[in-house]
């Protein structure tokens, strides 16, 4: 998105961005604080699936892995990812 608002192309973009040490790094979070964060998550919102739990960490400066959000979800939502795979 900040690639088409400066109207270039996305690779163009991450080249100047590397060139200028400006890195988008992803947080350390430990499995147990993730699982925490998306059990909190789930608690007030039971029926949201794992792009709003994505959205919400990035809305609280949170960047993970979303295969690691992902195998947080099964830990945290073993009711939910049983009623889901049926």
């Amino acid at each position: 998105e900040l690639a088409d608002i400066l109207g270039v192309h996305r690779n163009t973009l991450r080249l100047y961005m590397k060139h200028h040490g400006v890195e988008r790094k992803y947080s350390e979070l430990t499995n147990a604080d993730l699982d925490v964060l998306v059990s909190e998550f789930k608690k007030k919102r039971p029926d949201s699936g794992i792009r709003y739990i994505i959205g919400f960490l990035r809305r609280h400066g949170i960047r993970v892995q979303h295969h690691r959000v992902v195998q947080s979800l099964r830990r945290v939502d073993r009711l939910g990812q049983v009623l889901r795979d049926r």
